[in-house]
């Protein structure tokens, strides 16, 4: 049977710990296991603080560099970049190439003093053009160094991510030494404990209470661990999506800003263009429209002037309407006197009979 040189081969070299943290110590070496011993040689009993202190160097050196990397890399990130290219979005979409529909009428009609102000000035909008061409170059130089920052940013997140594999070997080998002297300090202590007579109370409890806080530890250094090999996957994501960013950012300015700008220059010669054919289509309808409404004027004013030449000065109706007012008040006018002569007649003959009562009382009185 033939063999594919490009299949994978297996890997059957005997694994010391695997993903899990679980260490084999029956597949370490005798040399290795003198060196396990030598890493671990730190882990006594008689020294309550050394099972605390026990990898603290390996993990001191490691919270050193990502210290070192997080005041390094920039403020620029993948948000900053996602940011410029929804601000180039806006300016794009800030482009509508129908505004320059009807520019041309619109130039005309500026000419014309009384309707100037009705219309946007055509200058104006081929000024904002400008503007908006402008801000693009901007921001285009903004993206080439947005994509600039990713490449570094994916540079020293390697550089991170060899150092995390550095420091999850040297967790491991922190783990299987410290997996050997725990086992070491389990014989110990079974030892002593089935010889209690041999050995004072405190002895027996003081080894006991180290290997639980050794097991503790070594569990922490297992979670440590595990939480490094994900951090590998968490930087490849990471780089992955900066190098996203960078092409996309690369395949905006190569490809689309040249596109669009040669697009929209064809679009405003078009426009243009478009513009001086309704330009003279609008003067021709404007002159018949004008011919048009003067005749209609001429016609009507005509009409009306005729019309007022043929009556009178002071028409009929008129007068019957003044005659007719007049009578009436004539007429109310002398209802009034006589009403008023005989409300006189009235009165005279009240004030005879007053007085007359008035002097009878009186001489009563007397």
């Amino acid at each position: 049977m033939e063999t594919n040189p490009n299949e994978a081969i297996p890997n059957l070299t005997p694994v010391k710990l695997d993903k899990d943290g679980n260490v084999n110590l029956e597949v370490i070496t005798t040399e290795e296991t003198a060196k396990y011993r030598e890493i671990a040689k730190s882990l006594e009993p008689s020294d309550v603080n050394s099972i605390l202190n026990y990898g603290s160097e390996a993990q001191n050196s490691m919270e050193k560099y990502s210290n070192d990397f997080l005041a390094s890399v920039r403020t620029y990130n993948s948000g900053e970049v996602g940011g410029l290219i929804n601000e180039l979005l806006t300016e794009l979409n800030y482009i509508d190439v129908s505004e320059l529909e009807q520019s041309g009428f619109k130039s005309f009609i500026s000419r014309i003093p009384f309707l100037k102000n009705l219309v946007v000035d055509v200058k104006k909008l081929f000024q904002k053009y400008d503007v908006v061409v402008n801000n693009i170059d901007k921001i285009t130089n903004k993206i080439k160094a947005g994509r600039l920052n990713s490449i570094k940013d994916n540079t020293a997140l390697q550089t991170m991510f060899d150092s995390n594999v550095s420091y999850i070997k040297q967790m491991e080998d922190l783990i299987i030494s410290g997996q050997l002297r725990y086992n070491e300090l389990q014989l110990k202590l079974a030892e002593m404990e089935g010889r209690p007579a041999d050995y004072q109370d405190y002895e027996i409890a003081d080894l006991r209470d180290f290997t639980s806080r050794l097991d503790k530890r070594l569990a922490d250094m297992k979670i440590v661990r595990f939480i490094m090999l994900q951090s590998l996957a968490q930087i490849r994501v990471v780089q992955n999506n900066n190098t996203s960013i960078a092409e996309k950012a690369q395949s905006i300015v190569s490809t689309t800003i040249p596109v669009w700008k040669n697009q929209l220059t064809i679009a405003v010669a078009l426009q243009r263009q478009k513009a001086n054919v309704e330009m003279q289509k609008k003067v021709s309808d404007t002159t018949n429209t004008i011919l048009q409404k003067n005749a209609e004027m001429l016609k009507q004013n005509s009409i009306d002037v005729a019309k007022e030449n043929e009556k009178t000065v002071v028409s009929l109706e008129t007068l019957k309407m003044t005659t007719s007012s007049l009578i009436e008040t004539l007429n109310e006018v002398k209802q009034i006197h006589e009403a008023g002569a005989q409300s006189r007649k009235v009165l005279d003959g009240e004030l005879k009979t007053l007085e007359a009562e008035l002097k009878k009382n009186v001489t009563r009185v007397s």
